[in-house]
């Protein structure tokens, strides 16, 4: 039997330096993981095993949270670290949308413009050649049977020779010359003026034509008066607000007038086409009154609702909306309003402003700087469990201290009547 005493006791010694080799490192591993880690807030790629400055900015190292260390996150905490977007705490005065039907003034400028339905064309029936013009200028008088033209027509001439042809071969066939009188009353000869033709037995080569109508040339192609806004910004507000110190009050005008024609008048020598326009006749004494009315107002202004004119006269003249204009005009952002006045004094041109009183349907009603006007969108901070949260709302017309509130809020909702204090800058701000 052999003693194997001696290789036991050897591999037992083994065994014992393994276990102390294992806890040892075991134990390194331990300390390792509960090492503290320091970065920098601003440069989280700075990383150290102790306490000291960031080498890119400077700062102080903080330690990095350990396992187990994370911040219990309670209901009060997160509305405080809530968002600054979402939600504003703050002790400001607040105040409820009422119900009410208010009264408003709306300002509009506008200017005096003849009544396009009493604007006459002098028109040719039959084609030919102006032999001559008695009508010069732009804004010539002229009164109903005046002689404004001469002209040359062969189909008139042709026609002069069947009736007298008619008269003198065949004289007994009074059907077939009066049908020969009937062609020459369609193209514009009187009864006198064929009478007298016959009894000259010779064509007359120009014939004159007359006016049918009372008032003032102008060109055929010249635009009545009117008044051109100036393109307004759309971060412009009725109602101020960020971007907006207030109403546009003083809104610039660019002023389009037919003082000068657009075209000459007719003259001597033009050919003219049967149906053909000769001058237009505006009749001076049917005036009426455009006015450009807010898009933000138009709304509220409907026919029949009182007006007054500052005709730059002593006293201001009391009328009613005719029409309300039920598009806008390419190119502008202004609604367009036509009062009919009966003063002669008027001129074409002239420049005027007016005042509406409007009478508002029964809605809700805030003060205007309970509203905040972000330029696409509109904001009311409504009070919710002692915050202040921001919600879009949809606004209609305003007095000089009210403003319509048409979705968004209701009745019980407790607004913050200052929403200016609110905020300090428009980014601060985010819908949801």
């Amino acid at each position: 039997m052999v003693n194997n005493q001696p290789v036991t006791v050897i591999m037992r010694l083994w065994i014992l330096l393994l276990v102390v080799l294992v806890a040892v490192a075991c134990s390194t591993d331990k300390h390792a993981g509960l090492a503290d880690t320091y970065i920098c807030p601003m440069h989280p790629t700075v990383v150290s095993d102790r306490p000291s400055t960031c080498p890119v900015c400077g700062m102080d190292l903080v330690r990095k949270a350990r396992p187990g260390e994370e911040v219990e996150i309670t209901e009060d905490l997160a509305r405080l670290i809530k968002s600054p977007n979402e939600v504003v705490i703050a002790s400001i005065k607040t105040i409820k949308p009422a119900y009410r039907t208010t009264t408003s003034s709306v300002q509009a400028q506008g200017i005096v413009t003849y009544d396009t339905r009493y604007v006459y064309n002098i028109a040719a029936r039959i084609g030919g050649r102006l032999e001559k013009v008695y009508l010069k200028y732009a804004f010539q008088p002229v009164q109903k049977g005046q002689r404004v033209a001469d002209i040359y027509s062969p189909e008139l001439l042709t026609a002069q020779r069947e009736l007298l042809y008619l008269v003198d071969n065949d004289k007994n066939n009074e059907e077939l010359i009066q049908s020969a009188k009937n062609k020459l009353f369609l193209l514009g000869v009187t009864d006198k003026q064929v009478q007298e033709i016959i009894n000259r037995k010779e064509a007359v080569y120009t014939f004159p034509l007359f006016s049918e109508y009372s008032g003032y040339i102008i060109s055929d192609t010249q635009p009545a008066p009117s008044l051109q806004p100036a393109s307004a910004s759309p971060a412009a507000s009725p109602m101020g607000g960020m971007n907006d110190a207030g109403a546009n009050k003083n809104a610039q005008t660019n002023f389009s007038s037919s003082s000068q024609p657009t075209t000459e008048i007719i003259r001597e020598g033009a050919y003219l086409s049967t149906g053909q326009t000769l001058f237009k006749v505006v009749n001076t004494n049917a005036v009426r009154v455009e006015l450009n009315i807010a898009v933000w107002q138009a709304g509220s202004v409907k026919e029949g609702d009182k007006i007054t004119i500052d005709l730059g006269y002593d006293k201001p003249e009391e009328a009613n909306v005719d029409f309300v204009q039920p598009f806008f005009s390419n190119g502008e952002e202004f609604v367009k309003v036509r009062v009919y006045v009966h003063n002669n004094r008027l001129r074409m041109g002239q420049l005027v402003s007016a005042t509406l009183q409007v009478q508002n349907q029964e809605a809700l009603w805030l003060p205007k700087e309970s509203i905040l006007d972000m330029g696409i969108e509109k904001v009311a901070f409504v009070k919710e469990r002692g915050v202040f949260k921001p919600k879009k709302v949809v606004t209609g017309t305003h007095t000089n201290e009210l403003i319509e509130v048409k979705q968004g809020l209701a009745s019980s909702d407790e607004v913050a009547l200052n929403a200016q204090y609110m905020v300090d800058s428009e980014s601060f701000i985010k819908l949801k």
